[in-house]
């Protein structure tokens, strides 16, 4: 299908090597699957829509939920309680009552750390709080200058976590406490979740103020600032890097837009519609982003070309509110899962081809995830969390 205008090139030099990120323990250990954002889980995920449980919690399920190393579903709700669900049942394993609401129509995840015991939750009060996987013990908290956004694990162990106040943190967390190893104050209002790349011996991590996107570059002892590149609109969406080093985000001037680790512009590629979704650069070398009118491209990475559209409910002049509400989700054969404003979940093969619609009456602005047995996770508006298997 043709792209909705055209691309804008821009020439570009070779990024140096990518180093490889930790080994995933588990097909989905954080938000946006892995610190790039790439939304790639190594399963197939479900090819029918069959739901196989559906668990109410006592608030709008917006925040994402995150799969463990046994299966455990890590999920929260809007009314500040995080829950371990059995994944065959949707039953408590345990809670977690952070004593007040938070969060509003902006999806946040916890991380898992790779040793599957330490937990860390944005939840209620500005506030970071680190939680015994296995009993739900609160073991500390750290309060932030605003809502914290989801925690992105480093190459070397470093956790990066941003606030909606422009502030960003390098952590080293332990069961006994989190030493922190610099913070920075990005300036304006941040909506992006950070994501992270390292290549030639250097940690960036990549986060947005107001209508630009930041790299920040860490150096052991201080982040510093190494660009800053204005969009032209507000973005509410998070960044994705690619392998290659591309780093693309999505604006509310219905652009895509691609720059080089350095900085430079690579490409913009016109969307059907802002985004609210923020993007995830597959493995394949791909791009997934929706859009308000309620489908997901597939952008090519070297020039931010349509390959395929995924198109739920088409905006019409009487339904207007259609919009994908949520990061894409990809499995390992391609196939595509995302949520919708009017209340849908989709899945789609790699080919364009719908493989199931599920109705949950409810907006879904819930990022999805993949368990270890190809099961997809999302929650809606109404209070529910899907278990679509």
């Amino acid at each position: 299908m043709p792209a909705p205008g055209p691309v804008t090139p821009v020439a570009a030099r070779s990024p140096p090597p990518s180093e490889p990120p930790p080994a995933s323990y588990a097909p989905w250990p954080a938000a946006g699957h892995d610190a790039r954002h790439s939304g790639s889980a190594p399963v197939v995920g479900p090819q029918r829509g069959r739901v196989k449980w559906r668990r109410r919690l006592e608030g709008p399920v917006v925040p994402g939920p995150i799969v463990g190393r046994d299966g455990t579903v890590f999920a929260a709700s809007g009314g500040g309680v995080l829950h371990a669900l059995d994944p065959a049942s949707g039953q408590d394993r345990w809670r977690f009552d952070g004593g007040g609401a938070y969060g509003s129509d902006l999806s946040t995840s916890p991380l898992l750390l790779p040793d599957g015991r330490l937990l860390l939750w944005p939840g209620p009060g500005d506030s970071l709080y680190a939680i015994d996987a296995r009993t739900g013990q609160a073991l500390w908290r750290i309060a932030f200058g605003g809502m914290v956004l989801s925690p992105a694990l480093g190459p070397d162990g470093t956790v990066y976590v941003a606030d909606m106040a422009g502030g960003l943190r390098a952590l080293r967390p332990t069961a006994g406490g989190a030493h922190e190893r610099w913070r920075i104050g990005i300036g304006g209002t941040g909506y992006a979740s950070p994501a992270v790349d390292r290549r030639g011996g250097v940690t960036t991590v990549y986060v947005a103020a107001d209508e630009s996107l930041v790299a920040v570059r860490d150096e052991r002892s201080r982040g510093r600032v190494s660009w800053r590149r204005a969009t032209g609109a507000l973005i509410e969406v998070s960044a994705s890097v690619a392998v290659s080093g591309t780093v693309t985000i999505g604006s509310n001037d219905k652009r895509q837009h691609a720059f080089t680790p350095s900085g430079r512009k690579l490409w913009e590629a016109p969307l059907a519609s802002l985004t609210y979704s923020s993007s995830a650069s597959a493995v394949d070398g791909s791009v997934l982003v929706g859009d308000h009118r309620g489908a997901v491209s597939r952008l090519a990475g070297a020039d931010g070309h349509v390959l395929a559209r995924y198109v739920g409910i088409p905006q019409t002049p009487r339904q207007r509110s259609v919009g994908v509400w949520t990061a894409p989700a990809t499995d390992a054969r391609g196939n595509v899962y995302f949520g919708t404003r009017v209340g849908h979940i989709y899945g789609f093969a790699y080919s364009g081809r719908r493989l199931f619609d599920v109705k949950t009456g409810a907006t879904v602005d819930s990022n999805p995830a993949l368990g270890p047995d190809g099961t997809l996770y999302v929650g809606s508006e109404d209070g529910y969390l899907y278990a679509i298997g």
